[in-house]
């Protein structure tokens, strides 16, 4: 899994960017070869241990593992850097103990031989001002014999033991800090720093990605991860002036990542700071798409066959439509394809397919479903006298060697009405949600009976967040007019907008209501507002 997406990682780096692998000890070996493999190992350039947790206070048969892995490879050799710097402690200023009285205060002292081996122009005998020979160290010095010259004319370097060694004035590293080496045991997981905590499992620390940020970019550069779980990474990179890219195949991760960055807009412009938009993509049915082509070998009919089976309706031969694929406890089954959207237009289609071939019922399976479908059916079923009930396909059934039936639900439901308020000679506009029923289809099936009930009654409790885009057109993004969300701190949610909008023309317009549930599931609607 990680081979295929290391490679496409490194295609999209630049010349000067760098990737930082994070992972536990059980695969660290395994990465560090697939890395050396893409990148090539003369690109490797460290592997950072971070301490993230402590050992606890029972002793077990085992040593804690209280340490994660962080690999890093450069794309090419001009890698971008810049050194990892924290203050000074009370304990290293302790280590500053020599002092030649000079007025440059006092100093500590470190060797002047190589620790690789030697480079050109390193390897040389030193002769010091008062004669003495220096002989050169195996691995040779660190410095060229005239860089040598200049540190000891300005009585920079320190002949008091077996071989040289340079002196390191406490004044001046105090200005530039501490170089941090690569055991990291200053920043630990997110328990150390509660107010961060938005309920996501593998959540990381900000200090930890900022140090890592900092380290390989510049002001205006561009940040990719792809792996963003709760958005750590672009919340560091919008706070530090970067660009950034996030994704990630879990949509929960996707909605507390789109949480945590509006937040972090109403942080910045309460503080008077800038901010900036960001959109939200779907881009592709991966997991459908490589079931379709491994299990199903491609074939769309053999895809209706699998969803009807596992549905337990029974799978028509000769069927009296196109359309209809199934039959179950006397109503017609309709199985979408399986990279499609379930339209009005298929709707339709159906319905009428359905009446003609005498039926008054047809369940409508499908993956997705286009917005305000349910006010469509409605319609329908008063013009054709045909109730269309739209189940979403559980993606349970592409689970390997599954033979139960994962229960198939219905659709969302969602309502919501304009509210207007009259000031002076404006009208004020907000929605109000009435009515909202979640789906439950990503549900556990363990759970989903003690869900049920509350569902219907308390629909509105599963809300975790919900926008309004008071302008909104067809195939236009999605604008966040208006949004309330709850909070780890802050569990109340508003169901009508306080935005207060003011349309500039008189007329008819189409406002976009968004929810998603505590599941991370998103149901749409259009609410028609006229003025």
């Amino acid at each position: 899994m990680m081979y295929e997406r290391l490679a496409l990682m490194k295609e999209l780096l630049s010349d000067k960017g760098s990737i930082w692998v994070h992972c536990s000890e059980g695969v660290v070996a395994h990465l560090r070869l697939l890395l050396a493999d893409v990148f090539g190992e003369p690109l490797f350039q460290n592997i950072v241990s971070w301490r993230r947790t402590y050992a606890g206070k029972t002793i077990g048969r085992k040593i804690p593992a209280n340490v994660d892995y962080i690999i890093w490879y450069a794309r090419t050799p001009n890698f971008q850097y810049h050194p990892i710097r924290k203050p000074f402690t009370q304990e290293d200023i302790e280590q500053f103990t020599k002092d030649d009285g000079d007025g440059r205060g006092p100093y500590s002292t470190v060797a002047m031989q190589k620790v690789s081996g030697p480079t050109p122009g390193t390897a040389y005998d030193y002769t010091d001002k008062k004669g003495r020979i220096w002989k050169c160290p195996t691995k040779g010095w660190r410095v060229v014999v005239e860089k040598m010259r200049d540190l000891e004319n300005d009585n920079r370097l320190y002949f008091g033991g077996a071989t040289i060694r340079e002196k390191y004035y406490l004044a001046e590293r105090m200005e530039i800090g501490k170089q941090v080496d690569n055991f990291w045991g200053d920043i630990g997981n997110i328990n150390r720093n509660k107010s961060e905590d938005v309920g996501y499992a593998t959540q990381k620390p900000e200090a930890l990605i900022e140090r890592i940020v900092t380290a390989c970019s510049s002001e205006g550069d561009l940040v990719a991860d792809f792996f963003c779980g709760s958005g750590t990474t672009g919340a560091v990179a919008e706070r530090l002036g970067l660009r950034w890219i996030m994704a990630d195949l879990g949509r929960f991760a996707i909605h507390t990542s789109r949480k945590r960055l509006i937040e972090l807009q109403r942080t910045l412009h309460a503080e008077g700071k800038p901010y900036r938009a960001f959109d939200v993509y779907n881009l592709g049915r991966y997991e459908r798409q490589w079931w379709q082509r491994d299990r199903l070998k491609g074939a769309d009919e053999e895809h209706r066959r699998v969803v009807l089976e596992f549905f337990k309706a029974e799978v028509l031969e000769n069927t009296p439509s196109p359309l209809i694929h199934g039959r179950k406890s006397g109503a017609y089954c309709h199985v979408d394809g399986i990279d499609s959207i379930f339209s009005r237009g298929e709707a339709k289609a159906v319905a009428e397919a359905v009446r003609q071939a005498g039926g008054k019922q047809c369940y409508c399976l499908a993956w997705e479903f286009e917005m305000d479908l349910r006010l469509t059916t409605a319609a329908l079923e008063k013009e054709l006298r045909v109730k269309l009930m739209l189940i979403q396909i559980p993606r349970e059934i592409m689970e390997k060697n599954r033979k139960n039936p994962p229960p198939f639900l219905e659709m969302a439901v969602l309502e919501a009405e304009p509210v207007y308020q009259r000031k002076g000679k404006e009208t004020n506009v907000d929605i109000k949600i009435t009515k909202f029923v979640p789906s439950l289809a990503e549900v556990p099936s363990k759970e989903l009976e003690a869900l049920k009930e509350r569902a219907i009654k308390s629909g509105v409790d599963f809300i975790d967040f919900w926008a309004v885009d008071f302008e909104w057109e067809p195939g236009k993004p999605f604008n966040h007019h208006w949004q309330d969300y709850r909070t780890r701190k802050e569990r109340s949610l508003k169901t009508v907008s306080d935005a207060g909008y003011v349309y500039e023309k008189k007329g008819k317009h189409t406002a976009c209501v968004k929810v998603i549930d505590t599941f991370g599931c998103d149901t749409s609607i259009t609410v028609e507002v006229e003025l």
